[in-house]
């Protein structure tokens, strides 16, 4: 049966860790360049930089629920705190972020995991600096999910063999996933068909009958819902406990040739998380206003996991499993992957 939404909120993880003694040491709260005259803001306006002694450093993120920390930690001042005047550049996918990044465009990027497993399979020059999201550990209940209309007649992943599913990109995140889970439930994980859809329009082509099940991420996932979807297959809690879906990242170029910088923007993440898993009704305040969700819908949406550490062995396994599926070439380096 349809999955209920409306159950009273969860208390969130145990209170955040401050970032590594080697990081801590070279925090500082002066910046190497001028400052920039404004920074993107929660609300979609701007703020005055106010200090010529604040760097100016441009985030690619994506307009989902996932990233509110950033936008509360803008909020209150963590960035700035840390002598960053942050501006946040919204984006469609990591498509266009991994570039930015790389390019020196954006100093720092937020994407899926697998996205960036893609990247260094390519030789492209990233690095992870901080997780990003991470699953809630409860099948049914999670951020990201596949859903379908109760007459597809999908009951489970095993069901998916033979289907056609809606995914935000091919040969990535959503088919690694999807397939470990139809695999673990005894399907065919080849005989599954996948066509790229943007979130967006995911509520309208399961409605049409255009796809027989859409791997859907908050606040559509919610929206599939409530127009009457059920949840088929929780892929994230199927991959490994504590499952870390996306990271923050940078280029090595910036690592090495300012991990000052690297080191402030990574407390002041931290603390943003730290707020944000505190507070998770202004989590649902801010999302009215960057991803454009309407008061009812913020008020449902199923709130991820912020988690300071990341989750080598959940990464190695979906590291596995993308090489397995064929979306890797080479076996990850994932020592080369993730900063110290």
């Amino acid at each position: 049966m349809a999955i209920d939404n409306r159950r009273p909120a969860r208390p969130r993880g145990a209170t955040l860790t401050a970032i590594s003694a080697a990081a801590a040491a070279v925090l500082a709260l002066s910046g190497c360049g001028g400052g920039s005259p404004s920074s993107t803001q929660p609300d979609g306006g701007t703020a005055e930089a106010g200090s010529g002694d604040l760097d100016h450093v441009t985030l690619g993120l994506l307009p989902i629920t996932d990233v509110a920390p950033v936008y509360l930690g803008i909020r209150e001042g963590y960035f700035r705190a840390e002598g960053i005047d942050l501006e946040v550049q919204p984006a469609q996918g990591g498509a266009a972020i991994v570039p930015a990044v790389t390019t020196g465009e954006y100093q720092f990027g937020y994407s899926n995991v697998v996205s960036l497993l893609i990247a260094q399979d390519k030789s492209l020059p990233i690095v992870v600096i901080s997780n990003g999201s991470s699953s809630t550990n409860e099948p049914g209940h999670d951020t990201t999910e596949v859903a379908a209309l109760p007459e597809s007649g999908i009951g489970g992943p095993a069901d998916l063999a033979g289907k056609t599913v809606a995914v935000n990109a091919l040969n990535n995140f959503a088919d690694t996933t999807i397939r470990n889970s139809i695999e673990q439930a005894g399907g065919d994980p080849q005989q599954v068909k996948f066509v790229e859809i943007p979130y967006p329009n995911m509520p309208a082509a399961l409605a049409r009958g255009d796809v027989d099940a859409v791997w859907t991420t908050e606040p559509f996932r919610t929206q599939v819902l409530d127009a009457g979807g059920r949840i088929v297959a929780s892929p994230m809690t199927d991959m490994a406990p504590n499952f870390d879906s996306a990271f923050y990242f940078t280029s090595r170029q910036t690592l090495e040739q300012d991990p000052e910088l690297v080191a402030r923007f990574r407390s002041a993440l931290l603390k943003s998380f730290d707020y944000a898993s505190a507070y998770e009704d202004q989590v649902r305040a801010v999302i009215q206003d960057y991803a454009k969700v309407t008061p009812e819908l913020a008020g449902k949406v199923e709130m991820t996991s912020w988690r300071a550490d990341i989750n080598m062995d959940g990464l190695k396994r979906l590291g596995t499993a993308a090489k397995k599926y064929g979306v890797l070439e080479n076996e990850p380096d994932y020592t080369g992957l993730v900063a110290d």
